[in-house]
């Protein structure tokens, strides 16, 4: 078996220094997640040289470490700081949603982590004298137990040995500062060395970290036992584990995109990945070069022999060859060369487990052709190696490989895939695919174990790191079928319940009809709810108990789906009721100019031509439209309808003609809603959550022409555009949210559109957050950056696959493209405030509440029955 220190080597710890029992210093430094996209083959390249740069400059110090761990997320503890962000009557609902979305992730994927870059570099070691070294070999191996206390103190506090290391350490930050390296704090340093000693165990992080602060010694305060099944065996007070360490026996011979770390992170359980890196000598009877004339020689031989005997090792004898002529082309030019062990561990807490894990690694690493082995005989010698104390030395033989280091750059190090907010609500998981999963969702969700979290009302603050845009604006589109409502109306549930006032523009009036229908149905069975209530009272007397028992009622039968329904503040306009007569009037729920220009813009797309063409109709409006704003500053309650009424009075026939003609249009149609004498009230914009839809909209579809009939629901739907900014403008200092569904229908005309850019300018310094629900990618393009959109999420619409690609600013080819036309249902392409692109599908998970966004009905019974 190879050999290795068994023993805790650590003797001090400073900041991020860690002293050997030889005297020999390592720093540590954490390298965060740099976040690109699968697809994003242009950032990669660009990135792999950044870290080759960065790789080179570690040249003198002959090595250097790399560590990916899996660190456990806290949901409970993320979930409870969004709740200090929900309002007090919805609180209900969203503990329950964020209780039972927390079990349900927990169920499924088990526990969610993020992956962390970690890099041990050795630093020179020629401060400290060969006395010194030499003291604490003798300390550290005879009298460990009792001499370390006096050596230790003798370090620290009579030789301060980390100030010597002082310089060093900083040109070392400055070199790593090129992928961001973070010098790690000495709780952090002291802990992870701990952590090779707490695989699989559920393990209090605040006690280790006290506990080697007490003592290094404690960091291998863990009993180690081989077994003879190739595995490890872990045992302290926490409980037992087994660990399980699969080095990489080979790699395949072209490397290019090879990306390792990507591939290892789409394995759906946590695993561990180590490289330790020795520099390889350039010159002398054991460089690179001297060896390389060594197996050229060999495989000379061997080709002679092959040849002259007919042997089918010519093709694996050729292929040699290459590889070797590329190695000596690079020693040639005076590339750096690398030797390496790289790393699989996992963990778990049976055989079966274990050994699971390893088949899964062995196949997916065999589909993009790396060779995992399993190391039975080495469990040992690999534990001990992997720690972050150690280094790759010369003398270590086994599963030891070379190459350039350019080509060692190829495993696209210190990325991640994540996309959406640290601290949200889960909306779906990123899917790592290219290939399409024909129709079956549920399959890319079980395929992933990548949750995302979303908080819109983030895209705005300030101080955030990372984040490349503070524009609050978000958008939705793609094709009707494929999601867009269901991920819209979850987005709008999850929202509702922040302290934000919420407006969702339901143009089909759909969203109320099957509100009220969920909330029969769960009313229904409310009577067995309060039954067993009571039954409850009558036999706990336990204050504390009976409170958890009613709640576990309370949500067996969905009572705080039910509370939230009523909280929602449903207005359902309908011209045909004459108490929504001027529901949209720009006289009764606006002032000053707004009043008068969106007053202006409806009467234009009422009268047209009729309206433009002639200066002295023009004229005569906006007199009577002042006329009549100033009675309406007076108190007097008035509408748009007065504004003709009083033009009627008109000497001039003409003038007199087309006011009578705008009543006639308006009469007994939608536009009544807009077009009114102000008796009756706006629509409450205090009310905390609204859905406002409207009853017996005929909007054009995107390709449709404009017909008259078409004009009166776009009259409708300016005043909406006009109502959505001014609940947005209204007061700075309160975070209010819009979506507007069928948005695509702003874009049909230059009023719309107008009116469309008021209201995406609204923005962020009113802490305003417009979400458009629409079609065509075309229609959230703008050559206005100010109004770009900071969230945007694009469902699949196949004839806009190169424009989509485009406007997520990804390459045009062959592998993109099928990216995007393979999405199923329910999937979209992601971009956050970060400028983070990733594939989604869609989830939230609960059905109880998801069936709240269902939109389509039937009384056929057979219609879901598979084909």
């Amino acid at each position: 078996m190879n050999k290795v220190d068994f023993e805790n080597r650590v003797i001090s710890v400073h900041d991020n220094l860690a002293l050997r029992d030889d005297g020999s210093v390592i720093a540590m430094y954490e390298v965060p997640a740099s976040i690109i996209s699968s697809m994003d083959v242009e950032g990669k390249i660009k990135f792999k040289k950044r870290t080759e740069a960065v790789f080179a400059s570690l040249a003198p110090n002959l090595s250097f470490d790399i560590g990916m761990l899996p660190v456990p997320i806290n949901l409970e503890e993320r979930f409870g700081a969004l709740l200090e962000d929900c309002a007090d009557d919805t609180y209900d609902m969203a503990l329950y949603f964020l209780e039972k979305t927390n079990e349900d992730l927990y169920g499924s994927i088990g526990q969610l982590i993020n992956y962390k870059f970690f890099m041990t570099i050795p630093l020179k070691s020629f401060e400290v004298s060969g006395d010194i070294k030499q003291m604490l070999k003798d300390a550290w191996g005879r009298f460990k137990e009792k001499a370390v206390a006096v050596v230790r103190q003798t370090l620290e506090f009579e030789m301060n040995w980390y100030e010597a290391y002082d310089k060093a350490n900083r040109d070392l930050e400055l070199n790593l500062s090129l992928i961001q390296g973070r010098k790690t704090t000495k709780k952090e340093t002291g802990f992870y060395q701990r952590v090779d000693y707490l695989r699989g165990l559920n393990y209090n992080r605040d006690e280790e970290i006290a506990s080697i602060e007490s003592s290094v010694q404690n960091i291998d305060d863990t009993v180690i036992e081989p077994l003879s099944n190739g595995v490890i065996g872990l045992k302290n007070s926490y409980g037992k584990s087994l660990v399980k360490t699969l080095p990489i026996a080979n790699m395949p011979n072209v490397v290019n995109n090879l990306h390792l770390v990507e591939h290892a992170q789409k394995l759906p359980f946590p695993i561990e990945l180590h490289w330790k890196f020795h520099f390889s000598k350039m010159k002398g009877a054991f460089s690179l070069a001297s060896k390389g004339e060594r197996a050229s020689d060999r495989i000379k031989e061997n080709q002679i022999e092959a040849y002259e005997n007919g042997s089918n090792q010519k093709g694996s004898l050729a292929t040699a060859r290459v590889i070797l002529d590329e190695m000596t082309d690079g020693v040639d030019n005076r590339e750096l060369f690398v030797n390496y062990l790289a790393t699989f561990v996992v963990a778990g807490q049976s055989m079966r487990e274990v050994n699971y894990y390893k088949k899964i690694i062995q196949s997916d690493m065999k589909d993009i052709g790396v060779q995992v082995v399993s190391g039975m005989s080495d469990q040992l010698y690999f534990f001990y190696k992997n720690r972050f104390i150690e280094q790759l030395e010369e003398k270590d033989k086994y599963c030891i490989q070379a190459m350039k280091l350019s080509s060692a750059c190829e495993n696209l190090f210190f990325t991640s895939q994540k996309i959406g907010s640290d601290i949200g609500f889960p909306i779906g998981r990123i899917d790592h695919a290219v290939e399409s999963w024909a129709g079956d969702y549920k399959k890319a969700l079980a395929s992933s174990t990548n949750a995302v979290f979303l908080n819109l009302f983030q895209a705005n603050k300030q101080g955030i790191a990372g984040k490349i845009t503070d524009n609050p604006a978000f958008a939705i589109v793609g094709q009707t079928g494929e999601g867009k409502s269901f991920l819209t109306k979850g987005l709008f549930l999850c929202h509702s319940l922040l302290k934000a006032l919420t407006l969702y523009i339901d143009p089909k009036n759909e969203m109320k009809a099957q509100y009220m229908k969920i909330k029969a149905k769960y009313e229904a069975d409310f009577p067995k709810m309060e039954f067993e209530i009571e039954q409850a009272r009558e036999a706990i007397e336990d204050e504390e108990q009976l409170y958890w028992v009613i709640r576990g009622i309370e949500y067996k039968y969905y009572k705080p789906v039910v509370d939230y329904i009523n909280n929602i503040h449903f207005v359902s306009l309908d011209a045909k009721e004459e108490s929504n007569h001027g529901a949209l009037d720009p006289l009764v729920f606006l002032h000053g100019d707004a009043c008068k220009k969106i007053s202006v813009k409806v009467t234009e797309e009422l009268l047209g031509e009729k309206y433009t063409k002639e200066d002295k109709f023009e004229i005569a409006f906006l007199e009577s439209l002042d006329a009549v704003m100033s009675e309406r500053e007076k108190g007097k309650k008035v509408g748009l309808l007065n504004v003709f009424e009083r033009l009627l009075d008109s000497t001039d026939e003409m003038i007199s003609t087309r006011a009578n003609l705008a009543l006639r249009k308006i009469k007994n149609s939608q536009m009544e809603l807009v077009f009114s004498h102000g008796k009756n009230s706006a629509v409450d914009m205090d009310a905390r959550i609204t859905v406002l839809g409207v009853t017996g909209l005929n909007l054009p579809k995107a390709d449709e022409k404009i017909t008259s009939d078409h004009k009166e629901s776009l009259i409708v739907m300016y005043a909406l555009g006009e109502f959505c900014r001014e609940f947005g403008e209204r007061d700075r200092t309160q975070e209010t949210i819009i979506f507007v569904d069928e948005a695509w229908f702003f874009n049909k005309t230059e009023i719309g559109a107008s009116i469309l850019m008021s209201m995406k300018r609204v923005g962020r310094s009113q802490n305003n957050f417009l979400g458009l629900i629409t079609q065509s990618i075309s229609d959230v393009e703008t050559e206005d950056d100010s109004t770009a959109f900071g969230t945007i999420f694009a469902f699949r619409e196949p004839t806009e696959t190169d424009k989509v690609l485009n406007y997520f600013k990804l390459p045009v080819e062959e592998t993109t493209q099928a990216w995007y036309d393979n999405m199923t249902k329910g999937q979209c392409i992601m971009r956050d405030p970060f400028g983070r692109t990733a594939r989604i599908t869609v989830d939230f998970q609960l059905p109880e509440v998801t069936v709240l966004f269902d939109t389509v009905e039937t009384k056929m019974k057979n219609t879901k029955a598979v084909a």
